[in-house]
């Protein structure tokens, strides 16, 4: 029977911007998505038999796992039953803003889309995508993209290639949490996203900005400090999601080096810094 040999890759987030909140209860959002080569593995194996087994390098309880829900998900939407064994290797943090979890259910999506011979288009499993969190749509995607409504309205845009070093805390943060503390006097003033994009597409890329960092920032003065010693290095700097990961656009190579020695401190105390490249996909399918 087919094996499937899937590379989920992290995300960061270059822009994020709160619109306001709606009446489900959820925040409208503008964001501008895009895909690093931080990847989670997974392979996917059938089993005659329909059950779902799943082993990996961290103990994530099940009811807990993306995977898990995504599996339960799809075949719930698609009525399709089908067994299977995975092995789930993951590189990227967990909680640190880098969609580690999402990519992982847009893959198992995509995967059990293949074995069960579904044939569901990209929005199709987009919208199952949906129902298990706001950026997973983005995955099936890929590249870059802006995401609208809370986060499941995509629109692909002109892919661009850069190099980020991320700074990695010893510690996650709560999306759910994060969300709870939005106050209505935040949603004032928003950026001009038109020019951000328009300047993007032409391969430059604005000074970062994440409205969650003056939320953040109050409850983890790390970060804050973080920030600001390397913005005496460079402006590109900026949290990436809800926390904890900070990325910086790197344009010249002396900087990686002048960043490590800037925040030694930190270093020290259990943050550790990554490079990384863009990547032009969120899923990656090997047969």
């Amino acid at each position: 029977m087919e094996r499937l040999n899937i590379y989920t890759f992290g995300k960061i987030t270059l822009f994020l911007d709160v619109i306001n909140k709606r009446e489900d209860g959820y925040h409208n959002i503008k964001i501008l998505l895009h895909n690093i080569n931080l990847w989670d593995f997974m392979q996917i194996s059938p089993l005659p038999y329909p059950k779902f087994i799943i082993n990996s390098n961290l103990n994530i309880p099940l009811e807990e796992n993306l995977v898990y829900k995504a599996y339960k998900k799809f075949i719930e939407t698609t009525g399709r039953k089908i067994g299977v064994r995975i092995f789930l290797y993951k590189k990227i943090p967990i909680q640190a803003g880098l969609g580690g979890g999402s990519s992982n259910a847009a893959g198992i999506i995509w995967g059990l889309n293949i074995l069960t011979k579904s044939n569901l288009s990209l929005k199709e499993m987009a919208n199952i995508g949906e129902t298990l969190g706001s950026d997973v749509p983005f995955f099936f995607y890929g590249g870059s993209c802006v995401a609208e409504g809370k986060g499941e309205l995509i629109t692909k845009i002109l892919h661009q290639s850069f190099k980020f070093l991320l700074i990695l805390p010893p510690y996650g943060i709560s999306t759910r949490d994060i969300y709870s503390k939005i106050k209505k006097e935040d949603l004032g003033t928003h950026i001009d996203f038109e020019e951000i994009i328009s300047n993007f597409e032409k391969g430059f890329l604005s000074k970062p900005y994440n409205f969650f960092e003056k939320i953040v920032f109050e409850e983890y003065q790390e970060l804050r400090e973080i920030k600001e010693l390397i913005s005496e290095i460079t402006p590109y700097v900026a949290m990436t999601g809800t926390g904890s990961t900070m990325f910086v656009l790197i344009r010249d190579d002396s900087e990686i080096k002048k960043i490590n020695k800037k925040i030694k401190e930190y270093l020290d105390k259990g943050y550790k810094i990554r490079s990384v490249k863009s990547s032009p996909l969120g899923i990656k399918i090997l047969r």
